[in-house]
């Protein structure tokens, strides 16, 4: 009992405030947040609910505005790392979402903090080539977006990739990041993709090669070629199934990359120290950033989310929780996730240092 009242106290005193819902009374129901922070330090919130895509921003991270639908997509991708996506600089907020009904990728912009939004072209120049409904959105604050999801143009699901440097307004051609030898990579594990202070784009995928769903990792300079693929972990998992689990990826400070990823019923860790770390058994849907230096690695456990901040224990950061989203600040990363208040979903948010 004293070590788990030690390790709340540990996980307490890291946060700079209470948990805040950021959404009135009248929106529970929704999933899947996503956040974002733009340079100034506003906070930008998207997710989904039915079949509509919300936004609602904050300049303190404490009060927010009142949601706005984006837009409304026919059977909108939602649940299960499923769901719109946003990055934002401080002129341009970015969001996407996929409709499992045609198949796309959309994407709007708004230059106004999200108060009106304008939908451009989708980002799969093939159309119903994005139907799994599975993305990620990465941007470095200053213009630089990098946008991949799994697309099935194809004969087997291949991760795709879209550049911006312009925040979304506009965009270069769509390009395969990987093909498998095996013909496919895991149809049913979200990708992720980040993007590190010098201009580099790193994407993460779930790979199905020789009977195995390991993750790899592949990085581009140019944002029109990736390297090879890097498979992480010294292990494998063979598994004919799927875990439908893709892990998360951040950008180091300093450089390099942070992956936190599971194999089985373990979460592992990656990164340039180390090319597989043991986290967390009996752990599933982790993600990563950075606050300042500290990485920060979030997974979901037995109902709840636990934190691991730096080498410290991991702790309890939130109970009846899921689906968390984070990103990196210079001091302080922000999370967002699921929470269960009254029998309802709702989004509670938080900083932590």
């Amino acid at each position: 009992m004293l070590t788990r009242l030690l390790s709340f106290i540990a996980i307490a005193s890291t946060l700079t405030a209470a948990p805040v819902e950021v959404l009135p009374p009248e929106m529970r129901g929704a999933l899947q947040p996503q956040v974002a922070v733009a340079p100034s330090g506003r906070i930008h919130v998207v997710f989904g609910k039915d079949n509509a895509v919300f936004h609602t921003t904050s300049a303190d991270g404490r009060v927010f505005s009142a949601p706005v639908i984006i837009g409304e997509l026919e059977k909108l991708a939602l649940k299960m790392r499923r769901g719109p996506r946003v990055t934002a600089t401080d002129k341009l907020v970015l969001v996407t979402a996929i409709s499992h009904a045609d198949g796309n990728v959309h994407a709007w912009t708004s230059a106004d903090t999200g108060r009106t939004w304008k939908e451009g072209a989708h980002l799969n120049t093939v159309p119903k080539s994005a139907r799994e409904g599975l993305q990620a959105v990465a941007g470095n604050g200053r213009g630089l977006v990098a946008a991949v999801w799994l697309d099935m143009r194809g004969k087997g699901t291949e991760p795709w990739c879209r550049v911006s440097r312009d925040g979304g307004a506009t965009w270069t051609g769509d390009f395969s990041i990987y093909q498998s030898p095996d013909g496919r990579i895991c149809e049913c594990c979200a990708p992720a993709v980040a993007i590190s202070p010098a201009g580099e784009v790193a994407a993460m995928w779930r790979n199905w090669l020789g009977g195995s769903r390991d993750l790899y990792l592949a990085t581009s300079r140019d944002g029109r070629t990736f390297s090879p693929a890097q498979k992480l972990g010294t292990g494998t998992w063979r598994l004919n199934a799927c875990p439908m689990d893709g892990g998360g990826l951040a950008a180091a400070p300093g450089g390099g990359w942070l992956a936190v990823w599971r194999r089985e019923r373990t979460v592992f860790a990656s990164e340039p120290a180390s090319q597989e770390k043991q986290i967390a058994a009996n752990a599933a849907q982790p993600v990563a950033a950075f606050a300042g230096g500290t990485p920060l690695v979030l997974w979901e456990a037995n109902g709840a989310l636990m934190l691991q901040r730096g080498t410290e224990a991991p702790a309890r950061f939130a109970e009846n929780a899921a689906a968390a989203s984070i990103v990196n600040g210079p001091e302080s990363a922000v999370i967002a996730w699921e929470a269960a208040i009254g029998g309802s979903k709702t989004i509670l948010l938080d900083r932590v240092r």
